[in-house]
């Protein structure tokens, strides 16, 4: 079932008058169709075209006194996989476990528990992947079976992409050696490769729908790459600027013709990825350099602004 607006179009939140409630985090759909955002008092969800308010889950029994930290929704479905942590007591452990909840029952459905704190959480129909500093862990999202436990470098940021449309699974996280990207796809160790995609540690991933590209950005921020997925050949080199900057978002569009990064500065660069620019041997792969220099087979940015002094 799909989350829909109460009658007359109006959103009716669920429990008594919220008080004011913060924005703790927020996260698409695998199809961009919805955002859902966590909140200190539970959760909504949005439509992205036109952005409108369709369905609130805030202050009811189950989420009383309760901040919801990390949340993704499965497509446009009621299953909600999410970390929420008590107001009351925040060292409770609550933020070492991600809960599935099914907002058709209004009931937690099941829960997955680690000893560590879970950084980052993404889900697909058919597995939901746990993130925390130094492993992943997938499992089968119908039964909860753990399938994969996936060694990385260190993962403050819970870095982890799943690729939304593709047979069998594929996974993309930081390897194990700083700035590496480690491509899992499915269950088979045969297919699964690791390349190094910059020099300093990842702060950014993105795969497309089918899984045959993978967007990396660096902490540095001033270069987003494009890698071919099945052999981790670089494609596009794209410049944001010469000067740093925290990138905090990096989406493929759905035809894969563009990308956008979204950084810490006042701007969101959108990259046309030309297939004739594309790079046509792996070897190339130049990191990041400070003097602001167009490489060779970059695409360019679509009207690219200028950084806010």
């Amino acid at each position: 079932p799909e989350v829909t607006r109460t009658d007359g179009g109006a959103v009716a939140p669920a429990g008594g008058s919220p008080g004011n409630v913060y924005l703790l985090s927020y996260g698409f759909n695998q199809d961009c169709s919805c955002f859902v955002a966590g909140t200190t008092a539970g959760f909504r969800v949005y439509t992205a075209w036109p952005v409108c308010e369709v369905h609130r889950r805030e202050n009811s029994a189950a989420f009383q006194n309760r901040s919801v930290v990390l949340i993704a929704m499965l497509f446009k479905t009621n299953i909600f996989a999410m970390v929420t942590v008590s107001d009351d007591d925040p060292s409770s452990g609550g933020a070492n476990k991600v809960q599935i909840w099914n907002d058709q029952t209004g009931k937690f459905a099941g829960e997955l528990r680690s000893r560590n704190e879970v950084k980052g959480v993404c889900l697909r129909r058919d597995i939901i992947a746990m993130v925390c500093e130094y492993a992943i862990y997938v499992y089968t999202l119908d039964k909860l079976r753990i399938i994969q436990h996936l060694t990385t470098n260190a993962n403050s940021r819970g870095l982890c992409v799943l690729a939304s449309a593709s047979d069998p699974w594929i996974l993309c996280c930081p390897g194990q050696s700083t700035g590496a990207v480690r491509v899992q796809v499915g269950q088979d160790d045969r297919a699964t490769h690791v390349f190094e995609a910059h020099q300093t540690p990842l702060a950014a991933l993105a795969l497309n729908a089918s899984g045959s590209l993978v967007a990396t950005a660096s902490e540095k921020g001033t270069v987003m790459k494009v890698f071919q997925r099945a052999d981790g050949q670089l494609l596009y080199r794209l410049r944001r600027s010469a000067r740093p900057a925290s990138i905090s978002c990096l989406a493929f569009r759905h035809d894969d013709q563009f990308l956008a990064a979204a950084s810490s500065s006042s701007t969101v660069h959108i990259f046309k990825l030309d297939p004739a620019t594309a790079r046509q041997r792996g070897d190339e792969r130049g990191d990041e350099r400070g003097d602001g220099s167009p490489s060779a087979g970059a695409s360019p940015a679509m009207g690219p602004a200028q950084d806010p002094v």
